[in-house]
């Protein structure tokens, strides 16, 4: 069984300066590395803009320029 790339879309910058993106499903997820160097990905908490990261983005993503 494969498992697909996400596709995510840049949606703003959160409170702490995090980068904000969402997926394709609709889940929030933030980089802990504040937009330096490549993307550390975290989902939010209650799936919320503000949210607190927390667990790591698993598998293959994909930044979505618009």
């Amino acid at each position: 069984m494969s498992i697909q790339k996400r596709k995510l879309r840049f949606i703003g910058i959160d409170y702490w300066d995090r980068p904000v993106y969402q997926d394709e499903s609709g889940e929030i997820w933030k980089d802990v590395n504040l937009g330096c160097g490549k993307p550390y990905l975290h989902n939010a908490t209650n799936n919320t803009f503000d949210g607190e990261p927390e667990m790591p983005i698993q598998g293959e993503f994909e930044i979505i320029k618009q």
